[in-house]
């Protein structure tokens, strides 16, 4: 009876942990429910000492239960509570989902493969239906942002995902020659999202996951020696970038717009105000500008005329350079571009606004050097840091640090900040002398999207973070073993 028993809460364990591979990529509400129903299961099976056994020889759950426990401590010197406890509360997931998983450690090379199973298909069938949608069954999605291909989540941490997908395809399908086939079609099938999708996190994903695999193999090796590749790749690295951005660049001069004849053939072509605003919240004057630019257009009313009825629609839809109309990260470029060459309104432009809240962020630490804003004053500290530099961004624009190692130091001051690298050097340490390629991989591309993400600030991030982290913060059973 007591076998039976434990079967039963080790069946349901199984569920709770496929419950939140599934949830993360596609619903909130499953994550919660995994929550909820690993709890009760845990209460119910009631091997609390095992389960404190379990939780106190795994260091990455003792370093998350400082950092989690810092913010409690960060209440003391806050004034708004509500916003501290509500940041508490959705923390919480951060600390719950690693007991779920460590208390009890899965030790079955097929229970893993489940999980993974049901985080790689959720992925497969999201991905699908987010195109299905996006391509054939909405109207006018040619002239969509491509970035809102993402139904079931923020189209930033999908492409995360997405990314992820890949090393763990390889390491649980490559072992059979059968698989090698399906594997390399998953493969491309997610490289062409990413490509198609146009996020430029994903990209970065992709290069963080080759960067991962290089210096993992270099250090299980012992070959350290060959890091100055990383140092050439990087120098590479940054020329292409350095070209792609800055050369061959034809400013657009205002001097040059004669918006009063764009404006008497704009009202012959379309019923959106000239004047007005675009889908995307930008002075749709400028939008037109700027595509006419982009096609060697003259900004006047002659090169209004010459617009497509297609093309005068994308305008409408926010898109500002005619290669934002393919497929492909080529209009996702020259809209970066021409950030970097027109900073001087950051609204609705997602590099400079990161830019402005980073400069905000880094402002507001002045003013909070030793122990940062507190738990419950972090937004309130940036509201008011904007209004105080009468920043050009709006209400709507106006963004957090969007940097989790500056929102740690602004929120906890340095102790908080190395807190939080001890959490994620206690990580990346495990996984070196466990020799897990694939929490490695996971926990570099988790520090290198932290540069430019506050993925600890959503339950979804949150949960992803935790659930891996907690997941590879136990040695799995090797695949050769299978």
């Amino acid at each position: 009876m007591k076998l039976e028993k434990h079967i039963v809460h080790h069946h349901i364990h199984l569920f709770v942990l496929c419950l939140f591979a599934v949830g993360i990529v596609s619903s909130k509400f499953l994550m919660s429910m995994g929550l909820l129903i690993g709890l009760i299961n845990l209460i119910a099976e009631a091997e609390f000492k095992k389960y404190y056994r379990n939780l106190k020889k795994n260091k990455f759950f003792i370093a998350i239960l400082i950092f989690f426990i810092f913010h409690l401590v960060g209440m003391i010197w806050s004034e708004n509570m509500d916003y501290g406890f509500n940041d508490i509360r959705r923390k919480l997931s951060m600390l719950v989902v690693p007991i779920i998983l460590i208390s009890k450690p899965i030790s079955s090379l097929s229970d893993y493969k489940k999980i993974i199973f049901c985080f790689i298909g959720a992925l497969i069938v999201t991905s699908v239906i987010n195109t299905s949608y996006f391509f054939w069954l909405s109207d006018n999605s040619e002239h969509k942002d491509l970035r809102e291909l993402s139904l079931f989540n923020s189209h930033i941490r999908y492409a995360i995902m997405i990314a992820l997908a890949i090393p763990l395809l390889y390491q649980c399908y490559t072992a059979s020659k059968k698989r090698k086939v399906l594997f390399a079609f998953l493969v491309i099938w997610f490289l062409f999202y990413t490509y198609v999708s146009q996020v430029l996190t994903g990209v970065i994903s992709l290069c963080a996951i080759l960067l991962a695999y290089l210096i993992y193999q270099w250090i299980v090796r012992g070959q350290i020696k060959f890091m100055w590749i990383l140092l050439l790749a990087f120098i590479c690295g940054f020329g292409f970038t350095y070209k792609a951005f800055f050369s061959e660049y034809k400013i657009l001069k205002y001097t040059d717009i004669d918006f009063y004849s764009m404006q008497q053939e704009w009202i012959k072509k379309s019923k959106s105000s000239f004047d007005g605003l675009d889908e995307r919240g930008q002075e749709l004057k400028f939008t037109a500008a700027r595509f006419l630019h982009s096609k060697d257009l003259p900004p006047n009313g002659t090169g209004v005329k010459r617009l497509l009825p297609v093309e005068v629609e994308a305008i409408e839809n926010g898109k500002a350079n005619v290669k934002e109309m393919e497929m492909g990260f080529w209009g996702r470029i020259e809209g970066l571009r021409y950030q970097l060459h027109h900073p001087s309104d950051p609204n609705g432009h997602s590099l400079l606004q990161r830019y402005e809240a980073w400069k905000t962020g880094f402002e507001i630490y002045k003013d909070h050097y030793l122990l940062g804003t507190g738990t419950g004053d972090i937004d309130d500290s940036f509201t008011k840091k904007y209004r105080e530099n009468k920043s050009k961004l709006t209400a709507v624009n106006q963004i957090r640090g969007h940097n989790m190692y500056l929102t740690s130091l602004l929120t906890f001051g340095p102790i908080g900040l190395f807190l939080f690298l001890y959490l994620i050097g206690v990580h990346i340490k495990i996984q070196l002398q466990s020799k897990q390629f694939i929490g490695f991989v996971f926990m570099t591309v988790m520090v290198i999207t932290f540069l430019f993400e506050d993925t600890l600030e959503t339950q979804t991030g949150i949960t992803l973070f935790s659930f891996f982290a907690a997941l590879y913060s136990i040695p799995l059973p090797s695949l050769s073993n299978d």
